[in-house]
């Protein structure tokens, strides 16, 4: 005997204008919680807002609940609203394996593919791996986000996103695969030195202002070790803090602080007299270079395809191959 799925006094399994309604109305849905409100969806989908609102209205009243509380100060979605929202997470999770079946069938990359980098490593190295990647693949149409790199970026739909971290990342409902770790060192314009010419320790820094990295403290603080293995801990005046790479090494130009940086970034500024590498037998945390995606979607054959293209190439920058751009 077939079953009658009825909501809201609607027989949707006879209705299948009123089920694809419901289904574009949840995957609405999904895009509205996850940007935290229709104006920021509006602008990540290009719907225009009044017809996003209309939408979630009607899958309202079609389903004879209520979804999201409005109201001039707060966007609250409903315990309702919360349980719908995951139901639409796994229709367009069926919607992208679906797609995934098919691309992969053709065993050439296609379709499209949505990663997020942070500037910085975006500028550096990624923009010329895209447009590699681009050209050896026309069939795949690529969307290349330049943000902060954060897991959170993942909850914006993206397939891969590309994360620089210094620590061991929490355990989390997503695949974190290793691409490269980049050594990192410490470095100063030459004017910020002057009288300061024997460099041989931590202490030997002392009086110098730092360059910080995204931080409400008002000094910094790095570990090294010494050439035995030895950890010392180097503290240091903040006097320009900011979360974007290449502003660090702006600053770092500009004369105004000690700060770390890539080695393979800051290596053609050392050797155009530019910067200078302070402690360079003192070893700082290497940036570990992770590629995050949802472990509740299998990966693209095009995500997969660009990850062996970005692999290699961030180890050649690394290796000082490849020239960084600045």
């Amino acid at each position: 005997m077939a079953v009658k799925e009825k909501t809201g006094g609607t027989d949707l399994a006879k209705n299948t204008s009123g089920l694809m309604a419901t289904v574009e109305e949840l995957l609405l849905l999904v895009e509205v919680v996850e940007s935290g409100g229709y104006r920021a969806a509006s602008e990540r989908s290009g719907i225009p807002l009044a017809s996003m609102s209309r939408r979630i209205s009607a899958l309202e009243e079609r389903l004879g609940v209520c979804v999201i509380m409005r109201n001039t100060r707060r966007f609250e979605v409903t315990d309702m609203g919360r349980q719908l929202f995951e139901q639409g997470l796994k229709i367009r999770d069926a919607a992208h394996a679906a797609i995934l079946v098919a691309n992969d069938n053709a065993k050439e990359p296609a379709g499209d593919l949505r990663i997020a980098c942070p500037m910085a490593l975006s500028t550096i190295l990624l923009c010329s791996v895209a447009v590699n990647y681009g050209l050896a693949h026309p069939r795949v149409r690529l969307f290349l986000s330049s943000t902060r790199g954060t897991t959170e970026a993942l909850a914006q739909n993206f397939d891969i996103v590309i994360h620089p971290s210094s620590q061991t990342l929490p355990d989390s409902d997503v695949v974190a695969q290793q691409l490269v770790q980049a050594p990192y060192g410490l470095y100063a314009a030459p004017g910020l030195l002057q009288g300061r010419e024997a460099i041989n320790a931590p202490a030997d820094l002392a009086g110098l202002d730092s360059i910080g990295w995204n931080s409400g403290e008002s000094q910094t603080s790095w570990i090294l070790q010494d050439p035995q293995g030895r950890a010392e801990e180097l503290r240091m005046p903040a006097r320009f803090v900011t979360d974007n790479l290449l502003a660090v090494k702006e600053a770092a130009l500009a004369g105004l602080g000690v700060t770390r940086l890539p080695v393979a970034l800051a290596a053609p500024l050392v050797a155009e007299g530019r910067l200078r590498r302070l402690l360079p037998n003192w070893s700082l945390a290497p940036m570990t270079i992770y590629a995050l995606y949802p472990s509740r979607r299998r990966l693209s054959l095009a995500g997969q395809a660009f990850l062996q293209l970005a692999k290699p190439a961030l180890q050649a920058l690394i290796d000082g191959s490849v020239e960084a751009q600045h």
